[in-house]
This record gives C-alpha cells, structure tokens and sequence, in this order.
C-alpha cells in the first residue's frame, strides 16, 4: 500500500419529497504513489462506471436477470454463464453497436446472433 485514498461523497435530492441529502465516506488503498486528487476521482468512477454500466446495468436491464423466478439454482447459475458469454461476445466482435441496435439488427437477420456464437464474427 502506497496511498490511502479516502472519497467524499455528498448526495442532493432530485425530486421534492426524495429523502434528505445524504454524505458518504468511502476509502480505497492503493499501490499507487499519492497523486492529485482528480487522477484518483477518474480511477474510482472509471472502475465502478466500467462495472455498472458495461456489465451490471446490460444483464439487469437488457437481459432481466433480476427478474428472474426460477429457484433451480443450476438453471440460474447456466443463464448467467450464458449472459457472460454473449456479452463478451458482443465485446469482442460487435463493440460499435449498441445493444438495442444489436438486438434490431438480430431480430431482422436471424444469422447474425448465430454468427456470433458459432462462428465468432459479426456478418
């Protein structure tokens, strides 16, 4: 451990009636040498945007895995491995197209989402 860097967090209200604004204090251990204190907001926000909205967000929104009501843990544990594939698929074969564009274009062309998978391409 090189640095101890500890974040700040204050959250406002959006909307009236919303709870009252709230601080939180997170603190992070680093192997980096002390830096300035914007070079660490960028890592920290990089890391967690990159885990939110890359992955988190495309198989709680996208591909509704929260919503699922199967208690077959083997089932569930399956689909996820599933979901991980597609999206690294997607990643490493389709990263100038967004999902929903993705989705529209294999729902007009039933070939592409086989190409993906079986042949790892996008044609």
């Amino acid at each position: 451990m090189r640095s101890l860097v500890v974040i700040t967090k204050h959250c406002r209200p959006t909307r009236p009636g919303a709870k009252p604004a709230e601080t939180t204090v997170t603190r992070y251990l680093s192997s980096l040498v002390p830096q300035c204190a914007q070079r660490f907001a960028r890592l920290v926000r990089g890391h967690w945007g990159g885990c939110e909205i890359r992955n988190h967000w495309v198989r709680d929104a996208l591909f509704e895995e929260d919503a699922t009501r199967s208690k077959n843990l083997n089932l569930n544990g399956n689909l996820a491995v599933l979901r991980c594939a597609l999206i690294s698929l997607k990643i490493r074969h389709a990263s100038h197209l967004s999902w929903p564009d993705l989705f529209e274009k294999s729902g007009i062309k039933p070939a592409i989402p086989y190409n993906l998978v079986c042949n790892n391409a996008l044609k």
